[in-house]
């Protein structure tokens, strides 16, 4: 009888659940660079040994600021605005949360309105100012710049952003990343007249 004893006991021990002694939740941090992106991370359940504890269990997942992020049931992380936020997630009154950053590319915009170049001589290479919806400066991921001239019979701009003068006149630039436009006028000044050779002195 004693032996039965201990044996309903131990059953009854190891039919119960373990205890939740900390949260871990992957990816540890999370970054966000357009409208459209989307990272799912996950919650996993841990005893007071570090070990995941196996089984389903009810997650609540939070997001801190849902102005900068937001979070379903499921984990699924969306861009809201750019800035920082935290997402937590908690089992049986244990939590744990991850830094998520969202930078979202709002605005682009050439470092002059208009610039001046000489016909047959390439300008230095024009650079972009990158900015989310607040104005405030970013630095993408290498953002793929289409560049072009409303006539490259005035002007023609490289892909590398590098303008050269054709003939005097002017023209409006465009540079463009996915949807966001940026332009300036671009003037092409004649090149200058060529200095005649001084005169070659008659022999004497």
């Amino acid at each position: 009888m004693r032996l039965f004893a201990l044996s309903v006991v131990v059953v009854a021990v190891a039919g119960c659940p373990a205890k939740v002694a900390s949260v871990e939740i992957a990816p540890q941090k999370v970054q966000l660079k357009s409208d459209t992106q989307t990272t799912l991370v996950a919650a996993t359940a841990k005893d007071a040994e570090g070990n995941a504890i196996e089984g389903e269990r009810s997650i609540t997942w939070k997001s801190a600021d849902p102005a900068v992020a937001t979070v379903d049931s499921t984990g699924k992380i969306k861009p809201a605005g750019s800035g920082t936020t935290t997402i937590s997630a908690t089992i049986d009154e244990q939590s744990a949360s991850i830094p998520v950053t969202v930078v979202l590319l709002k605005r682009i915009q050439l470092q002059s309105p208009a610039m001046v170049v000489t016909a047959g001589t390439p300008s230095e290479p024009l650079a972009l100012n990158y900015m989310n919806e607040r104005g405030e400066p970013i630095v993408p991921d290498a953002p793929k710049v289409t560049w072009k001239t409303a006539d490259p019979a005035i002007a023609t701009v490289s892909d590398a952003g590098v303008v050269t003068g054709v003939a005097a006149g002017s023209t409006l630039l465009t540079a463009e990343v996915k949807e966001l436009k940026a332009e300036m006028t671009v003037t092409v000044n004649p090149p200058p007249e060529p200095v005649p050779a001084p005169p070659v002195p008659a022999p004497k």
